[in-house]
């Protein structure tokens, strides 16, 4: 007699099978290898190659206007820019302490940048706009919306995030950006999504290996082979 699976209890460990297999008994490890081989066949190529999608970047630009800036005195302050990077870099390492708003990068394969620190490789520049009118433009990788709260079950998006920074008085977190004044209301908010080298961009925030990454990884093993491929270098984000 056979079990559930179909199978004779010890010692003999047979399937059973409606007709004789003129070789003996099938092994009930080789019945159950055979019904893992008929699943895998019937799955579609295409599901094998859209795993090799994966998330593309997050890139989120803010800008927040200061209408009554003393710029005379921003002027006279020596490596204003440096200044002004870290005060809206200590701004959003404040929120990121809340809000994990910072999103990862990737600094080599299988390794991942420390967010909270540089907060996504934060870029910022300033404009006079004019006699008192000044705008901060902030650039940096952020999570994916919802965005998680630090400290309790709760989630929102970075534009909610900022705005409420906004109002709370975030922007003006550091002493050196009061020569700026009280910022305005509102915030101009964009984002945009970018693969990092050897992907390409898949619509609408997916990325997949391009030609040259195929290319390269026939090139290493050519090289291994004893052919010298060449190999070409791609920007950070492939742009």
């Amino acid at each position: 007699m056979t079990n559930a699976a179909g199978c004779v209890p010890p010692p003999s460990k047979v399937c059973a099978s409606r007709r004789p297999n003129p070789r003996g008994p099938l092994p009930c490890i080789a019945r159950h290898f055979l019904r893992f081989s008929l699943i895998i066949s019937t799955i579609p190529l295409a599901s094998f190659g859209q795993t090799l999608t994966e998330p593309a970047v997050r890139v989120v630009r803010f800008r927040v206007n200061y209408p009554d800036a003393e710029l005379e005195n921003v002027r006279k302050l020596p490596n204003w820019n440096g200044i002004m990077r870290k005060s809206v870099l200590a701004s959003l390492r404040f929120v990121n302490k809340h809000w994990l708003i910072c999103g990862e990068v990737r600094e080599a394969v299988g390794d991942k940048g420390n967010s909270g620190a540089d907060c996504g490789k934060l870029q910022v520049t300033g404009e006079e706009l004019g006699e008192r009118s000044f705008r901060i433009n902030a650039t940096f990788i952020a999570n994916r919306d919802p965005v998680r709260n630090a400290k309790v079950d709760a989630n929102s998006s970075v534009l909610s995030v900022l705005q409420i920074g906004l109002k709370g008085g975030i922007f003006q977190y550091t002493n050196a950006m009061k020569v700026l004044g009280k910022p305005g209301p509102e915030m101009v908010f964009e984002e945009a999504f970018f693969c990092y080298p050897g992907q390409k961009l898949q619509e609408p925030d997916q990325c997949r290996p391009n030609e040259e990454k195929i290319s390269a990884g026939k090139a290493r093993q050519k090289r291994a082979e004893g052919v010298n491929w060449k190999e070409e270098e791609t920007n950070i984000f492939g742009r």
